[in-house]
């Protein structure tokens, strides 16, 4: 008969620990198990790793044994507790806790009271192990150098030194190819294992180990020399006023001393950006949810859910003003993926940021599929993602379904919402499924030019597109009278050629266009196209980088812009308080019973860029001075 489970007390908060007996290298794994109540203080290590692949566990041999029976585990946790054993526990008795061993995984209620104690579980942990893998030559050899490097301290005339430069270039790809060669640092749940650690974690690789704060220390020395390089360090200058301005001075390499504390990495490893959260729980005790999926969007989890579940023990303790019941998220294995990201989304309407947060993700689109969970049973609903709630397991790089918001972003410091940019907007209504949000009607999309399909064919794109603008600009405008001069400023007031690219420079996202793109703008309408690396040149970068992504747009009072691909025409482009850019949203079929009466509702296509309006001119000038009222919408 295999290993038994006996109930924990979540009363006196009880966890299982393992206690690995000694053993050679090539022995079977003996452990025992035993439950420690956390208000006891135990002492015990929390180990970090990833289960690896599932199926592994299947492997004959794949076993360790607790209290002498059979317990199947994966290849990487095998080999985990096998080097472990040999590092740290030759001739001592190793005492840990092991999500995979010390969890009845297949007991739902016990898991959810498990992963809801998570943070604890890690925080009252003698020490956090960080397992990496098994060696290979290359983490041999960096795991020799990084305790040289995180000793060493920036100097002129490092680039002469061979030596030197012969550690960064080999600890450079280490570093560097540690998302992809080390899938310890594409895991959610590490985040918040990492950050919780009360001591200074300790960093296993096979047969060699270091402390984390060593194995930073050589990162951050690597990473610079590696930034300097590729002209990502820069001086931060101040202004007259003592503020750094958004345009930063490229440097050379400089030295460690006193009057060079002003310098900045503008780039990071994913290594970097987890020892920015591990520094910032420390000193701030938690994060956002917005914060905390956008630093995690890399990530991955084996169960969906767990993309929000992994990060639940790093939000900060914030609760909103007034008390809003979706600002509680708890963990419940028994919902399914959309269920967990409606709950996740109304959160952070809870807290605030949903408009804001919304602009910056990846939309699902109409009636997608949210992941399936295998493991609930058929009787259980696994709906569709509604509208305004991400996929969050598909929000980086190629996997992403649709264009991310965040290329229509107007430059730093401005945005559609004008002076209703920090409003607290929106909420879940009591169906779970349809969101209540106030904004603006801006108007009815008239006609959509996907641009692309590739950059060759922009050029002549761009001369129907003009057309098109002008003609848009001539239309006369049929929304209400009393707004209608102000829309006949709005439209004249932003040329094409700024529109095209959101405004934005290139590969900034934060400083406005410049005027110079505004030649190659007109070489591009005469079809001359140049390999030119001047500002010029990277107007044609701008574009390069959007096609496909991005539509042309004409509205029926003659506004232009530029929208997500799915848009159409019949589309409506509003503002909701709280986003810095228009939101295109698809009139719905269905609608919804509000205060005795029949609402219109809408699905979200996705984001947009509208010229004439992206500095807060509908806010500010016809909403906050009562010619134009609010508008609410009921997204599903």
């Amino acid at each position: 008969m295999g290993f038994q489970y006996t109930t924990l007390n979540p009363a006196v908060r009880e966890i299982r620990v393992l206690t690995v007996l000694p053993g050679g290298f090539d022995e079977s794994l003996r452990v025992t198990i035993d439950t420690r109540s956390l208000d006891a203080n135990p002492v015990y290590n929390a180990l970090s790793y990833v289960w690896g692949d599932a199926a592994s566990a299947n492997i004959p041999g794949n076993v360790i044994s607790i209290d002498g029976s059979d317990f199947p585990v994966t290849s990487n946790l095998l080999a985990a507790l096998r080097y472990l054993r040999d590092v740290l526990g030759t001739a001592d008795p190793i005492t840990l806790w092991v999500d995979a061993v010390c969890i009845n995984q297949r007991d739902l209620d016990e898991r959810r009271e498990q992963v809801s104690m998570m943070r604890d579980i890690y925080a009252s942990a003698e020490r956090v192990i960080i397992w990496l893998g098994e060696e290979d030559e290359e983490s041999e050899i960096a795991f020799n150098t990084i305790p040289v490097l995180a000793t060493r301290k920036h100097c002129p005339g490092d680039e002469c030194d061979e030596d030197l430069l012969s550690m960064v270039r080999s600890c450079s790809s280490f570093f560097n190819g540690l998302p992809t060669r080390r899938p310890w640092f594409s895991r959610v749940w590490v985040i918040q294992e990492l950050a919780m650690a009360k001591q200074d974690p300790l960093v296993v690789c096979g047969h060699k180990s270091t402390s984390w704060s060593i194995f930073m220390k050589a990162e951050e020395f690597v990473s610079r020399k590696v930034f300097t390089e590729i002209g990502m360090v820069h001086r931060k200058e101040l202004s007259h006023d003592g503020q750094i301005p958004l345009g930063q001075i490229p440097i050379e390499e400089a030295d460690d001393s006193p009057e060079n504390e002003n310098i900045e990495v503008t780039g990071k490893w994913k290594t970097g950006v987890l020892q920015d959260l591990y520094t910032i729980m420390r000193s701030e005790g938690g994060e956002s949810l917005r914060r905390l999926l956008l630093i995690s969007r890399s990530s991955q989890a084996t169960d969906p859910r767990d993309r929000i579940y992994g990060l639940l023990g790093l939000l900060k303790a914030d609760p909103p003003d007034p008390p809003n019941p979706d600002h509680l998220i708890e963990v419940d294995y028994r919902k399914s993926t959309a269920e967990v990201y409606t709950d996740a989304m109304a959160h952070i309407f809870a807290q605030g940021e949903g408009p804001y947060t919304l602009s910056g993700l990846s939309p699902p689109g109409i009636s997608a599929a949210a992941p399936h969970i295998t493991e609930l049973p058929p009787t259980v609903p696994q709906p569709t993602l509604p509208s305004w709630v991400p996929d969050f397991s598909k929000q980086f790089g190629d996997n992403a379904p649709h264009t991310n918001g965040t290329i229509f972003w107007p430059p730093a410091g401005i945005g559609v919402s004008g002076p209703g940019a920090d409003c607290n907007n929106g909420r879940r209504l009591g169906d779970k499924r349809t969101l209540h949000v106030e904004g603006l009607f801006v108007d009815t999309i008239e006609d959509v030019t996907v641009l692309g399909p590739s950059f060759e064919s922009l050029p002549s794109q761009l001369i129907h597109i003009a057309s098109l603008a002008e003609i848009a600009k001539r239309r006369p405008c049929v929304l209400e009278p009393s707004i209608r001069p102000y829309v006949e400023l709005y439209k004249r007031k932003e040329p094409l050629w700024r529109v095209l690219v959101s405004n934005k420079r290139w590969n900034s996202g934060y400083d406005p266009a410049p005027d110079s793109y505004e030649a190659m703008y007109r070489k591009l309408l005469s079809g001359v196209v140049t390999k030119d690396e001047s500002e010029e040149g990277e107007y044609v970068k701008s574009l390069k980088s959007d096609v496909g992504k991005s539509s042309f747009f004409t509205t029926t009072s003659g506004f232009v812009g530029i929208c997500v691909p799915d848009s159409r025409k019949g589309d409506t482009v509003a503002i909701l308080f709280g986003s810095p850019v228009p939101f295109v949203l698809r009139p719905r079929s269905d609608t919804i019973h509000i205060n005795g009466g029949e609402r219109p509702t809408y699905s979200l296509i996705g984001a947009s860029y509208v010229s004439g309006i992206m500095s807060g001119e509908m806010v500010d000038e016809l909403y906050c001075e009562d010619i134009m009222d609010s508008t609410t919408f009921f997204i599903r």
